[in-house]
């Protein structure tokens, strides 16, 4: 406890910063202590995100896409707005 202090001490002395004490939440990421160690998810981001998109009510499934599948190329095709699709992903 006393190094962690220290830096704690040496970051204040070049930053202006000030301790909020233990971490609970911070860019996107939860943190919870247990026993064990720290776990940490991004439940509340994931959510976010699935809500965007209008995602969130779909049912998961093990594996998505249909198996046995041959692709064939589409009559029309229409364009993709890859700003989207980079945000989906």
């Amino acid at each position: 406890m006393a190094e962690i202090e220290q830096f704690k001490n040496r970051l204040k002395a070049a930053f202006k910063m000030i301790d909020l004490g233990m971490l609970s939440y911070s860019l996107g990421m939860k943190f919870v202590y247990t026993d064990q160690g720290i776990i940490l998810h991004q439940r509340k981001y994931i959510n976010e995100v699935l809500k965007r998109f209008s995602t969130d009510q779909c049912n998961g499934v093990k594996v998505p896409i249909i198996g046995n599948l041959k692709p064939t190329k589409a009559l029309e095709e229409n364009a993709t707005n890859g700003t989207l699709f980079k945000h989906i992903v």
